[in-house]
């Protein structure tokens, strides 16, 4: 006999999203849920689902919420509250402003979610506070039933793909990156476990590519050899990504070749910043010369290679962005992408911001790395200046003449849908 029931929702990010992504905490959540007989229904808005207090028929609503969805997400759970229905909210802004997220829902969750989400329907508490899973080969494959695959599209070449997590935990300290739900221990899967899941992926879901979005995928070589060699083994044909970005320092040529054989067409590269000093300074713990080596060696493999740049790293210049920008045109990258250094909650860059600079956006809604703004003022960094490199950086890479010409050569669509997107947003800023 079903005890409790609960709607867990993704909240949209309030503006259209052409290609939205699988959202994996919910669907692990629901797996935990459903094998102790909670019936629990996904709704996820960036793909479209809808939803209201009128149509929720659950005993609770769950919301999962990052900063800039805080605003929304407070407002839908408001509303739910006031339909009569019992809200729990999770998610990376929760954890870190727990306090404020109580002020719009009976319970709160903080950090993650596997091993404390039961106690919504039993304990007292009104913060919950998770523990880390130190096995996770022990958490259920994630139940995606209810969600619409087919709206699920990019960065994929085929469908539907899904996502797939291998590890948790990341040891580096990046003063800009939130360690405030897998925190800094490092677990890793079993190669037997995770390929496993992706078996079950392809008989289940009948998906045919899937994206790895580990923050540290290749972190341990012997575990990723023994990933690439399990699919291998099984004859598992399967395409793969690493979106979320691979470390530079964790890559070599035969490890490359192993991973192209396994089925990845794809890289993801964390960069960010073509001065050494900059990269020392903000805890990235990688070279320059290891990032031109594993860009080479993705390339001599047949891998696709994408780059992460961050203009507006604290401890920036004008001439430390400028060197960024021409180290993104040095290499020989497919796609190249450039995000303006947001000060996010619970990160290491906000206590310096709102120690020794200045925040320049108070609304949860306006942070967001893709909109060209900048967050925040220290140092030798102002909003005019990194504004200003923002733009310089994807107008000096993407409209060079022979990569526009190579690029359209290779995949004109991506190029092409890329230059319109980035010719409008230069038109907004002026207007």
């Amino acid at each position: 006999m079903v005890e409790h029931s609960i709607t867990l929702i993704n909240p949209a990010f309030g503006v259209y999203v052409a290609h939205p992504s699988p959202p994996l905490g919910i669907a692990y959540l629901k797996a935990i849920l459903e094998k102790n007989r909670i019936r629990t229904v996904l709704i996820d808005e960036t793909a479209g689902m809808s939803t209201s207090p009128k149509s929720v028929e659950t005993e609770w609503v769950g919301l999962t919420i990052f900063t800039p969805t805080a605003k929304q997400a407070y407002k839908m759970a408001d509303a739910y509250r006031a339909s009569g229905k019992k809200v729990v909210i999770g998610g990376p802004h929760a954890s870190i402003m727990p306090k404020e997220a109580l002020e719009h829902a009976d319970k709160v969750v903080v950090g993650e979610g596997e091993n404390s989400v039961l106690e919504i329907f039993s304990s007292k508490k009104k913060i919950i506070r998770g523990t880390l899973v130190k096995d996770i080969d022990l958490i259920p494959f994630p139940d995606w039933h209810g969600l619409p695959l087919e709206k699920y599209t990019a960065p994929t070449r085929r469908h539907p793909y899904l996502k797939v997590m291998t590890s948790r935990g990341c040891p580096w300290g990046c003063v800009y990156c939130f360690k405030g739900i897998f925190g800094r221990t490092y677990r890793m899967r079993s190669a037997k476990n995770v390929v496993d899941e992706i078996e079950n992926l392809q008989k289940e879901y009948g998906v045919k590519e899937i994206a790895f979005i580990d923050d540290n995928f290749s972190q341990n070589r012997a575990r990723t050899v023994d990933i690439c060699r399990e699919i291998i083994q099984r004859k598992i044909k399967i395409a793969w990504t690493c979106p979320n970005g691979v470390r530079v320092d964790t890559m070599d040529l035969p490890l490359l070749k192993l991973m192209k054989k396994a089925g990845c067409y794809q890289l993801s590269f964390g960069v960010e910043s073509g001065n050494q000093k900059v990269l020392d300074k903000v805890g990235k713990g990688i070279k320059l010369e290891q990032v031109e080596n594993a860009v080479r060696w993705a390339k001599e493999a047949g891998i696709e290679t994408i780059g992460f740049f961050m203009i507006g790293l604290p401890f920036d210049n004008e001439k430390t962005m400028q060197e960024t920008i021409d180290f993104a045109k040095k290499l020989p990258l497919d796609l190249v992408q450039f995000t303006v250094t947001v000060p996010y909650p619970g990160t290491e860059l906000y206590g310096m911001v709102e120690k020794e600079g200045k925040f320049l956006v108070e609304d949860w809604a306006s942070f967001g790395s893709y909109s060209g703004k900048a967050y925040y003022e220290f140092g030798d960094l102002d909003k005019d200046l990194v504004e200003k490199m923002y733009k310089k950086a994807y107008k000096e890479v993407y409209f060079r003449p022979g990569y526009v010409l190579k690029r359209v050569a290779k995949n004109p669509k991506l190029l092409l849908s890329g230059i319109k997107y980035f010719s409008q947003m230069f038109r907004k800023k002026k207007s």
